[in-house]
């Protein structure tokens, strides 16, 4: 497909889009105050503009870094999208998100056409290791949620990232992020939360839109997207499904009360399974993001 096509087929599909009420900019639709339960009460969650300052700090960081090292290094821009850096992690969607976006399933799409991704040559080892640092230097770290994360302490980026929010971040902000995996996958398992789940499952079946949990009219959708993106026809059809869709999903959320058993739920596990430990570190990354915000204003 040209590049004229595509963009022709792009503005056919905003167009229509915008008629049934699909953000198309990456902003979704801002509504009354609702419950937005996430882990580690929000600790982890960043809006797009914040996300999007502290991405352009760390860049200036690195190719500052890399200068210094004698490379070339183009600064790199944010191009995730407000929806995709604001969606809920368990899945909860407000009715006013769905009737202005959906899920921002196709949003998304065409927000990722209109700013695709830079492509990056391949770079000499040399070039990489002043990067990314060299095996020597190579630490791993056991994560909360079972992950391992490999890292090397004398390449651009984690120097770059320790200048913008501080020498412990490294290791304060991964193992932070795999608390709050924790907690969700916690939640998702707990018995309280499972008996929210059938309660909104049914109400979506009398709906007539059968889903056994919040993932799946998502999977539903993705799985039409990669058909529907060839014809603006068959996308515009697909967008307006999504809206449909994700509408019964918000009213039965709404109605069986989610957001709120979400939240119940949450407080329990945390009590659980945070330590003192883990709170502290939960109270230095929070301490870490704050100054970081502070001084991208500057």
């Amino acid at each position: 497909m040209s590049v004229f096509t595509a963009r022709r087929m792009l503005l056919t599909v905003l167009l229509a889009l915008a008629a049934v009420g699909c953000s198309p900019d990456g902003e979704p639709g801002r509504g009354p105050a609702a419950l937005d339960i996430r882990p580690l009460s929000g600790a982890t969650a960043y809006s797009h503009a914040d996300a999007v300052r502290l991405h352009d700090r760390e860049e200036d960081a690195i190719a500052v870094c890399m200068t210094s090292r004698d490379f070339a290094y183009a600064k790199q821009p944010r191009t995730t999208s407000a929806r995709s850096e604001e969606t809920n992690p368990y899945g909860l969607l407000t009715p006013e998100k769905a009737a202005a976006d959906g899920y921002g399933i196709v949003g998304e799409f065409l927000h990722l056409k209109s700013a695709p991704s830079p492509v990056e040559e391949p770079r000499e080892p040399a070039w990489q290791q002043a990067l990314t640092g060299t095996p020597k230097h190579r630490v791993t770290m056991r994560l909360p949620d079972g992950v391992s994360l490999e890292y090397a302490t004398d390449g651009c980026v984690a120097r770059a990232r320790a200048e913008t929010y501080g020498s412990e971040w490294n290791t304060v902000e991964p193992y932070t992020v795999g608390l709050a995996n924790r907690v969700i996958a916690a939640v998702e398992a707990n018995p309280g939360y499972r008996a929210a789940i059938r309660r909104w499952s049914s109400c979506m079946t009398r709906a007539g839109h059968r889903a056994a949990n919040l993932q799946a009219p998502r999977t539903a959708l993705n799985s039409r997207l990669p058909k529907a993106a060839k014809s603006p026809a068959a996308l515009r059809t697909l967008g307006r499904d999504e809206i449909r869709l994700a509408n019964a999903d918000a009213r039965c959320q709404v109605e069986t009360g989610l957001a709120g058993a979400v939240e119940v739920v949450q407080q329990t596990v945390e009590q659980r399974l945070l330590t003192a430990d883990d709170r502290r570190t939960i109270a230095r990354y929070t301490t870490d993001k704050h100054k970081a915000l502070a001084a991208a204003d500057r």
